[in-house]
Order: structure tokens, then sequence, then C-alpha cells
């Protein structure tokens, strides 16, 4: 009888192990770092697992030609699911905007790629969804044409390709009525929870 209960506790406590109650902790973390073409600043990406169940969060930090860090994004999350985190990041070729496309950690609203850039010249932080129709960026696969066009997808249903000039984009947004804008200096730390 007592070889069978603690043969039942060994079972027990084998199957806690193989599948904890509590999430596990992951911390994987990877560094993108993406010069300007004229070098003169940088961004640097630092995506993390913070469990294994989730997709990546990223941290976003941008850089001064003297290497003094502007501002920092944090897109990251208590719980590892509802932040975001960076797919694609790319500089237009006048090294003026720097664009990059996000994803729902948890896998919330998986249609959506939140979209955003930073203006060198204006030092700010804006979200391209703001400028657009439908319910929002479809696709994180944009592209960038020269000088300043981004070409991507909203979503109507389908997705509808749409480009959008980022040196035409007014100061505030046709689409919502508080869009998102952060002006990136100081080296303020930005926690970004809806992009």
């Amino acid at each position: 009888m007592v070889a069978s209960r603690l043969a039942c506790l060994a079972a027990i406590a084998v199957s806690i192990v193989a599948f904890p109650l509590t999430p596990q902790t992951k911390r994987e973390a990877s560094t993108s770092v993406f010069p300007s073409p004229d070098n003169a600043v940088r961004v640097v990406a630092v995506s993390e697992h913070k469990f294994t169940h989730a997709t990546t969060e990223s941290r976003i930090e941008f850089h001064s030609a003297a290497d003094e860090l502007l501002c920092t994004l944090d897109y990251s999350s208590k719980d590892g699911e509802h932040g975001f985190g960076i797919v694609k990041a790319q500089w237009t070729r006048d090294s003026r905007f720097f664009v990059f496309s996000l994803t729902s950690s948890g896998g919330h609203q998986a249609w959506h790629a939140p979209t955003q850039f930073y203006d060198r010249t204006s030092g700010k932080i804006r979200t391209l969804d703001d400028f657009l129709g439908g319910s929002g960026i479809s696709t994180s696969e944009f592209r960038i044409v020269a000088p300043d066009v981004v070409k991507t997808e909203i979503w109507e249903d389908k997705g509808v390709p749409v480009s959008i000039q980022l040196s035409r984009l007014p100061a505030g947004s046709h689409r919502v009525a508080k869009p998102f804008s952060q002006v990136c200096s100081a080296g303020r730390l930005i926690a970004v929870e809806a992009p």
C-alpha cells in the first residue's frame, strides 16, 4: 500500500514538472542594428521571448549621430502576450524616415500589422495606420519606393494595396481624432501599449 502511494505521488510530481501550471520563462533575446544609409544615426531593436508560448516583444532604441540615446520605444507587456514585436524595418534611401512593422505577441488581431515610422526632421514617431482608411494595415511586408513612398495593404474585407508618401503627410491625421505621435528626444522611455 505504501509502495502504491509512493508511485502515485511520483506520478503526480512528474506531471507537475512536465506540465507546469505557470508559463515557463524563456528569455531569448536577439539584437538587430539598422544604421541609416548616410550612417549618421542608427536604430537598435532588441527582441525577446518572455515565455515559450508567445512570440517576441521588442524594445527599439533611436541613437543620434553622436550615439546619444534619443528615445526608446518599449512594446513589451508583463504577461508576454499583450505587447508587440518588430517584424520588418527599413530606412528610406534619403535617411529621413525609418519605417517598421509590428505584430502582436499574443496573436491578438493576427490580421493587423501596425506600422510606424520615425521622421528625423521632426524627431517624431507616428503610426502609418492613422493616415490610411480601412480597418488598418494588414501586412507586415511593406515596400519602400524612392524617395519615401511606402507600399502596403489595408484591410477592407480583403487586402487592398495602398501607397503613401511620408514627406507629404499632414501634421494631423484624417483617420483618428488622436493620432499616435511621440517626440523622440532626451532619452525618453516610451511605453507603447497600442501602436
